[in-house]
């Protein structure tokens, strides 16, 4: 008997070292790790007390079970990459193409050729609103520009162009900013609105599973949070040739479909 404890309690130590490696590298316990349990459970059982045939049978279907689980486990993470990486490959066809998107974070940029682009935000309110405030705010929430709203009817699509300057009348630097709406109605409550961003599409980047669009404004927003997609104004050059042999070229403005989303506070609403 005195051998047969030995065994077990060597058994019971080569396990606990092999399981507290596993804790070490952070690893889970696997499949092959059960089946060396139940080896060496086999190989070390007291020959005066053997497993039952239907306690052996019971635990054989429960490693089979438990081998079932982490294949389908293994097979549903690489679906799901293989999702996350077609989400991405479909969200590439949204590149020149405006969206709109909810929130309220708009970009400025400064161009090569010293045009400046600055994203379009856009906002309604659920009820008429009788005063409020527009802020606009950099990355470390300091207010860089403020505009009185005035009085504001509701479910009416109004549109704010900000032409990059601060309060003091001077340029601001590029980079990304918030947009921020404090309105009341004529009893001085807060008034809820929808907040949408107009952009143009010039990057997908995907982080952590989530696919974010780069806009053109230098702002990401998120796939998920496009509400509409448009193809933008494009112009093309024409060159044709008179009978004296002199070309002239002509410009052709093409428009394709680009009406803006009328916005409601059924949807998304968001506090201002």
């Amino acid at each position: 008997m005195s051998s047969i404890s030995s065994a077990l309690a060597q058994t019971s130590k080569e396990f606990a070292s092999a399981l507290s490696t596993k804790k070490s590298t952070g690893d889970n316990m696997d499949k092959e790790d059960f089946l060396m349990l139940l080896v060496t459970q086999f190989q070390y059982q007291d020959p005066l007390n053997p497993m039952e045939d239907q306690e052996f049978v019971a635990q054989m279907a429960q490693f089979s079970s438990l081998e079932q689980l982490m294949n389908l486990n293994t097979s549903m993470e690489g679906l799901t990459s293989a999702t996350d990486n077609q989400q991405m490959l479909n969200a590439t066809s949204y590149i020149g193409k405006q969206v709109t998107v909810s929130g309220n974070s708009i970009g400025k940029v400064t161009n090569t050729d010293g045009t400046t682009t600055i994203s379009t935000f856009r906002y309604a309110f659920g009820e008429t609103v009788r005063e409020g405030v527009l802020t606009v705010m950099d990355g470390s929430g300091n207010t860089v520009y403020t505009e009185n709203l005035g009085g504001k009817n509701a479910n009416t699509t109004f549109e704010f162009n900000w032409n990059g300057l601060n309060d003091k009348g001077l340029p601001a630097s590029d980079g990304t900013y918030t947009v921020s709406l404090a309105a009341y109605n004529s009893a001085g409550e807060a008034v809820v609105s929808d907040q949408v961003v107009d952009a143009t599409v010039t990057s997908v980047v995907k982080n952590e599973n989530v696919v974010y669009l780069g806009l053109d404004g230098g702002q990401s927003m998120e796939l998920a949070n496009v509400r509409q997609v448009t193809t933008p104004k494009t112009t093309t050059q024409t060159t044709t040739s008179s009978a004296s042999g002199t070309e002239t070229t002509s410009a052709t403005t093409t428009e394709a479909t680009e009406e803006k989303q009328t916005l409601t506070t059924s949807s998304d609403p968001i506090s201002g």
